[in-house]
């Protein structure tokens, strides 16, 4: 290295860790960080992407990207690793409050079991699959879902997470503006 002075050096030398990391293009910095489980350090989605080694179709990628879909990304036992801003909008909860907790504690005594049970069986067969669920906000007041879960691959194509985009409807199924 090339260096124009002492203080260079200084720097240099007190920082070699940061100096070895590589550069980020940038559009790694529009996501919010969240603390993925405890004793990890906070990460974004793109951090469990990297991690995992996932490999994202470009529609999953636009709705990562575009936050404006309500999104919730949980490990293969559907413990919650991510949840974005929409969904703290929608829900209530933090993501603090969500983190390491499974989707289920959404629901309530309203919510259909039958419906519950399709999307369970979608997942356990790790396949896509879509529903609608009557889940409650922090608040308890209820709220209907329109849900589609995508299972996550990685390169080695296994799946490695799953990935929930919702959005509130109406009861005849029109999606809700906020």
């Amino acid at each position: 290295m090339d260096f124009c002075g002492p203080y260079d050096k200084y720097l240099a030398e007190h920082n070699q860790e940061f100096l070895r990391a590589p550069l980020l293009a940038g559009w790694e910095f529009r996501q919010k960080t969240t603390p993925v489980a405890e004793g990890v350090e906070t990460a974004g989605w793109m951090s469990l992407a990297k991690a995992q080694d996932w490999k994202l179709p470009a529609s999953i990628r636009r709705e990562l990207l575009s936050n404006t879909m309500v999104i919730v990304i949980t490990d293969l036992d559907q413990l919650i690793q991510y949840v974005n801003t929409p969904f703290e909008t929608m829900t209530g909860y933090s993501s603090q409050e969500t983190l390491g907790r499974r989707p289920a504690f959404l629901q309530g005594e309203g919510t259909s079991l039958r419906a519950r049970r399709h999307l369970r069986q979608g997942i356990e067969r790790q396949k896509l699959v879509r529903g609608q669920l009557l889940n409650y906000r922090k608040d308890q007041t209820a709220y209907l879902c329109q849900i589609v879960i995508r299972p996550i691959v990685n390169r080695q194509k296994q799946v490695v997470n799953f990935i929930a985009l919702e959005q509130e409807v109406e009861s005849n199924g029109t999606p809700i503006v906020r």
